[in-house]
């Protein structure tokens, strides 16, 4: 992709964004706060026990959704309307007997009691059914979706949006993410070593090792697909200012780059670092910013990463991220019994490039994940970044 000659007009943009922000830019003027946006839920009348509806609060969708509707990509539509036409339970199999459970942790159709259960735990996190809205204030202008305005007025009783500040969490994150393993020379190759093995003990052996940086937690994720370009990625939580986070990421960078020398494993492997800003969330009550640990066991991840360069991240760019990183689909076609948590994009604060990671948690994945997959496809179709699903492995 090539850079385009924006003359002085994007001089000036550059200049702009250069100072909104940047890894050790000290400043705390403006970003003191993070902004909520408490939009209402779903009423008890439109409730179901449907697993298959959609994970996403209908007001939040109408307020929040709805903008800038455009064409799809024809691939993409051929897709939805593929997984929309996708029956997701098995009332009975051949001859009228009960149908046989499905492969992995997708094990067919829940009973009505692990339905109640669910509903039960759905309706006691969500609080009275209010997703939320994550902006950091400073980042307003650029990340609140195109087409949505702020109230100006003092909040009202039955206003759609409602906005409540709190403190910033003063929080970064670090993605580390390795791609696969390859031998420097077949002939010198040992037979007998299991490149998955190897590459699960190298990532344990990174978070160990930022463990003992301070890191304030640590996440090992496992990609669940076969021969995947990212079988692990690294993430850490950082709960410090950006002058130590910064300290955190040269210390962990050169820790790493030893880890991984290829003349000492004797095998190559591509692997980037940045640190992170979250830039915006759409998060499920009780939320809490500062810490990432997730509610279940059966807790699993889609994420999406995407690379543009430098000066292609525009106003106008950003303010559409829930369209071009997918959010938006995932949000309205998520089905209910997955238990979509949030959604958090993630802006790099480092590197020559400016990546963006979509991070969307759900509760129950593992046990329903043969449905969660069915959105791969439709997400994969528009050709644009990559997009895979991980577990936990390990974590401190």
């Amino acid at each position: 992709m090539a850079k385009s000659k924006r003359g002085k007009r994007g001089e000036l943009e550059d200049i702009n964004d250069s100072n909104s922000g940047g890894l050790f830019n000290m400043d705390g003027g403006g970003g003191a706060y993070r902004t909520h946006m408490l939009f209402p839920g779903r009423k008890e009348d439109e409730l179901g026990p449907d697993p298959r509806r959609s994970s996403g609060s209908p007001s939040f969708m109408k307020a929040m959704m709805s903008w800038g509707k455009r064409p799809s990509d024809p691939r993409a539509a051929q897709e939805m309307q593929r997984y929309r036409s996708t029956p997701t339970r098995t009332e009975s199999g051949a001859n009228g007997a009960p149908a046989p459970p499905g492969r992995g942790r997708g094990r067919g159709p829940m009973t009505r009691e692990e339905l109640q259960k669910l509903r039960e735990e759905e309706l006691a996190n969500q609080q009275h059914g209010k997703d939320c809205f994550i902006i950091p204030q400073a980042n307003l202008d650029r990340f609140l979706p195109d087409g949505v305005t702020l109230p100006r007025e003092p909040r009202k009783t039955n206003q759609m949006i409602n906005i409540l500040e709190v403190e910033d969490p003063k929080l970064i994150v670090c993605f580390h993410l390795m791609g696969q393993l390859n031998p420097l020379s077949a002939v010198t190759e040992n037979p007998l070593v299991n490149h998955m093995d190897l590459h699960l003990d190298l990532s344990k052996q990174l978070l160990k090792s930022a463990q003992e940086l301070n890191a304030t937690e640590g996440y090992l994720f496992k990609n669940l697909e076969k021969d995947a370009d990212y079988p692990y990625i690294n993430y850490y939580v950082i709960n410090k200012p950006r002058s130590e986070a910064g300290q955190f990421y040269t210390a962990n960078k050169l820790s790493s780059h030893d880890t991984l020398s290829a003349s000492r494993l004797g095998y190559s492997l591509n692997h980037s670092m940045d640190l992170y800003d979250e830039v915006a969330t759409i998060a499920r009550p009780p939320v809490d910013p500062s810490h990432k640990q997730p509610s279940t066991l059966a807790t699993g991840y889609i994420i999406c990463i995407y690379q543009v360069f430098k000066g292609d991240d525009g106003e106008k760019f950003e303010r559409n991220w829930l369209y071009w990183t997918g959010a938006r689909m995932l949000y309205k076609n998520l089905p209910r019994n997955v238990g979509l948590k949030r959604l958090t994009l993630h802006k790099s604060a480092t590197g020559p490039n400016v990546n963006y990671i979509l991070l969307v948690e759900c509760s129950h994945f593992l046990d329903n994940i043969n449905q969660a997959a069915n959105l791969l496809p439709v997400l994969r179709a528009r050709i644009c970044g990559y997009t895979g699903i991980f577990r936990i492995v390990e974590s401190f």
